[in-house]
Formats: C-alpha cells, sequence, structure tokens
C-alpha cells in the first residue's frame, strides 16, 4: 500500500524539501472520537441529546458549544468547567487510545528515510499531539511540531503552514502541505502551497471538492 502512495504522490513530492502533515483526519484516525465527545460528556452526566443538538454544535469551538451546553440543558457548571471537563476527556484519548490511520507510520518512516523534513501542524494543542504522535512511535521523525495556538491564528490563514515552513528554512514553493479539511485546503492553495487531500469519512461529502482541489489524493 506504501509504494502505492509513494507512486501517487511523487509526482508532487519530487525535488520538494519540506512535508507538512496535519494530525486530526490525516495522520491520526481521532475524527470520530471529536464527532462524538460531547454527547460522551453529556451521557457521562445522564442526558441524552437529540440529534439536532449535534447539528447544531458541530461547527462550533468548544467554548461556543460549552456555553450551548450549559444553557440547552441547564447544566450547573459554568462554560469554563464545562470546557476543561470535555477537553480532559479528550486529553485521555491522545494519551491512551486513539491510534495513526493504517498506514500512516509506515508512510512517515519512508517520507524521512526518503530524505524529506516532516513537520506537523495542527489546530489542536501541543501537548495533546506530541504525547499522542510519541505513543504511535512516529514524534521522532518530526522535525517539529507547529499549532494554530503558538502562532495565534486558526487554519483560516495560512501562518501554520509557514511556521513550518521556517523551522526547516524551506519557502513554500519547496513544501507540500497534506491535510484532509477543504477549508484548510483552501488556505494553503491560496498560500501557494502544493497540497495533497487525505481521505477522511467526517469529510467524505466533500470529497469530491478536495479531489478538484489537491494535484493529488491520498487514501489510508
Amino acid at each position: 500500500m506504501i509504494q502505492k502512495i509513494i507512486d501517487t504522490i511523487n509526482p508532487i513530492i519530487q525535488g520538494k524539501k519540506t512535508l507538512i502533515f496535519d494530525v486530526d483526519g490525516t495522520l491520526l484516525d481521532s475524527m470520530p472520537m471529536w464527532a462524538r465527545l460531547d454527547i460522551d460528556y453529556l451521557e457521562g452526566m445522564g442526558y441524552h441529546p437529540e440529534p439536532d443538538f449535534c447539528t447544531k454544535v458541530k461547527m462550533m469551538t468548544i467554548s461556543d458549544a460549552s456555553i450551548f451546553i450549559r444553557d440547552y440543558f441547564g447544566v450547573s457548571k459554568t462554560p469554563e468547567q464545562i470546557t476543561c471537563e470535555i477537553m480532559d476527556m479528550a486529553c485521555s484519548h491522545y494519551e491512551n487510545d486513539l491510534i495513526l490511520k493504517p498506514g500512516a507510520a509506515e508512510l512517515v518512516k519512508t517520507l524521512k528515510a526518503m530524505g524529506y523534513h516532516i513537520v506537523v501542524a495542527t489546530a489542536n494543542e501541543y501537548d495533546m499531539v506530541k504525547k499522542c504522535l510519541e505513543r504511535n512511535g512516529i514524534m521522532q521523525y518530526m522535525d517539529g511540531l507547529v499549532t494554530c495556538t503558538m502562532v495565534g491564528s486558526s487554519k483560516q490563514k495560512p501562518d501554520v503552514y509557514l511556521k513550518a515552513c521556517e523551522i526547516t528554512g524551506a519557502t513554500v514553493e519547496e513544501s507540500v502541505v497534506f491535510e484532509d479539511s477543504s477549508f484548510a485546503i483552501n488556505t494553503a492553495i491560496n498560500a501557494g502551497f502544493d497540497v495533497v487531500g487525505v481521505y477522511d469519512a467526517t469529510e467524505e461529502d466533500k470529497w469530491d471538492l478536495i479531489c478538484k482541489l489537491t494535484k493529488c489524493q491520498v487514501v489510508f
């Protein structure tokens, strides 16, 4: 499988210096956990959210979802407490049970052996991601790990990708971004990056768009 992926992406990565990988939904099979996290939190307190709740919170930040949870269910906790408790649950998953997508570890090791610099660019938190990648045995192959918090902006801006380039001294033209999110792919493309689209089931409804936007695609 890995050789097939290498053959697919080779026309894009050939001659490049740095490969920038998103984590959630790209290397890590974590999106199903995030999709259920609010529900698991509420069910742990004895609440049973209806489908419309899931639809409403899907696009919210954790902070906004915490306010919504407090108001929607009348939870007698502050939004800050709710956010902290939800993030504690997420941290536990990253530290203990989330795994890489099949073939992701082998791909990273192979690309490193081929001489590429590899940097992680994530919207997630540094410690959570670092511990998870260490547990899954691939952090040692990374030249750096950059988060949106570190650069002060979400992936609606290209700052996290540009910072990843800085770590290895590569230019945008010398780098390739691997992403599963259609909006993040747009951000990277608009900043001048070549992008490899990575399939994740949570973005299935946007896969046709991702295929049109990106020069090649990877399905683990």
